[in-house]
Formats: C-alpha cells, structure tokens, sequence
C-alpha cells in the first residue's frame, strides 16, 4: 500500500490536522495556512442524487475549505468529477438564510498518478478569465501531476506518495505516519479495521444507489403504486415520490 492509494492515504492522514497542514503547505506552496480541522472518508449526502466521499476536506483557521483527492485512474480526475465535487461543498456551506457572499473560499485539490496533461509539469492550476481578467468565485481547482520527480518540494513529496517503504522517503513527518500504520502492531490492527468499515460503508452506498435505479426503472414503468415501489427498491416514501416528481 502507498499513499497514492486513497484508502491506505485517508487511514495514515485521518484526524492529523498537521500532517494534513503539512500536505497543504507544499501543494500550495504557503507557510501561513494552519489547518483546525480534517476529515477523512467525509460523505456528503444527496439523498435523492449522487453523493460524494470526500478523501480529505480541511477546513483552516480563516474559514477556508480544501478537499485533496487521490486519482490514480485518468478518468476519475475528470473536469467534471472536480465541479461536482465544489458542488456538493458548496451546498452543504450556507445554512438557510445565509448570503452567497457567505460562501467561503474552497479549494480543490486532484493528485493523480499520471500526468493527466502530459506537459511535465510538478501541477495545474485552472485559471478563470472573463474578458481578459481574473474571474475570481472563490473556488481554486489544481490538478497535481503525482508522476512529477523534480527536485523541488512536490517532486519529493509524490515521490513519498509513490514509495510503498517509509524508510525511502523524504520527508519524515509522512514516513513515521506511514511507519507507525504499516509496521507497529497498534497502527496494523487500526489499519485492518478502518478498511473493514470503510468496505462496510461502500457496500451501503452501492446497495442505495441501486435502490434509486431500480426505483427509477419501476417509475418509467408507470405501473405501480408509489407505496409499492418504495417497498419494492426498499426507500422511504418521501424518496421515491420526490424521484416520481422529478420525471
């Protein structure tokens, strides 16, 4: 297991506000940020849609939100996997009431494997112009190239997330992480049973996500009582008749 692995990477980060600050600092290359809390594995619901796991979200002392993703397959490092992702944050930001001038400023952060642009470069950032200038919406999207080994700090630090032996890294405030999580016994057992739950929980998800397309067939089929499809795919009532209204 490495840390471009997105399991074994949010059990070694989980809960580490400074490991998590560490990461941070190098990807955007800044000395100021101080992280006051982190999540791994945060879903955010959409009970009637898609919902989506958040491998890290961050949140730091001024308000501002990041969310770092581990891609190892080209495709799940999409445009659009990225947008609906700021989505999802963005919606659950503003509490009832709340002024969109509210929205905080948000990161989102895809390390990939591969180098998804093939120009070489240790990251992407996506700039937004409007008529020559600077579009700013408070959303920061960056694509890290995780194939990157220049001698800078990113090229050390992806080299760390491709290594799978904590003594071969470079930097020591990941390796002893790592170390701790893949050699002593206490790390070992806490690894085990993170990944017993987070199979747990996926295995939900799947299950509820099938629930939603077999409810979706059975109401194009326009043949059975709302009762009896929400009995059927096993969904509560309020569910299946706000999927029946959206037809």
């Amino acid at each position: 297991m490495r840390l471009m692995d997105d399991d074994f990477m949010t059990i070694v980060f989980s809960g580490d506000n400074k490991l998590t600050e560490f990461l941070l600092r190098i990807l955007l290359d800044r000395t100021d940020l101080t992280v006051k809390s982190c999540l791994t594995q945060k879903e955010m619901h959409n009970i009637f849609w898609r919902s989506v796991r958040l491998d890290i979200f961050a949140i730091d002392m001024n308000g501002k939100q990041y969310n770092s993703e581990i891609q190892r397959a080209d495709k799940g490092a999409s445009e659009r996997r990225a947008r609906y992702n700021q989505a999802m944050i963005d919606s659950h930001s503003l509490k009832k009431k709340d002024d969109f001038s509210q929205l905080p400023e948000t990161y989102i952060i895809f390390i990939t494997e591969h180098d998804i642009k093939k120009k070489g470069k240790p990251l992407y950032k996506v700039e937004k112009i409007i008529d020559g200038e600077s579009y700013d919406d408070g959303v920061h999207t960056i694509f890290v190239n995780g194939s990157y080994r220049g001698n800078y700090a990113i090229g050390r630090l992806m080299c760390d997330f491709c290594s799978s032996n904590a003594d071969e890294m470079y930097y020591t405030e990941i390796a002893e992480r790592v170390r701790v999580h893949k050699q002593e016994k206490g790390g070992t057992r806490a690894m085990c049973r993170a990944f017993e739950e987070y199979g747990n929980e996926r295995a939900e998800e799947a299950r509820k996500e099938k629930a939603i397309e077999v409810a979706k067939d059975l109401l194009k089929e326009d043949v059975l009582p709302i009762e009896k499809v929400a009995a059927i795919a096993k969904l509560p009532l309020e569910q299946v008749q706000e999927l029946a209204n959206q037809r």
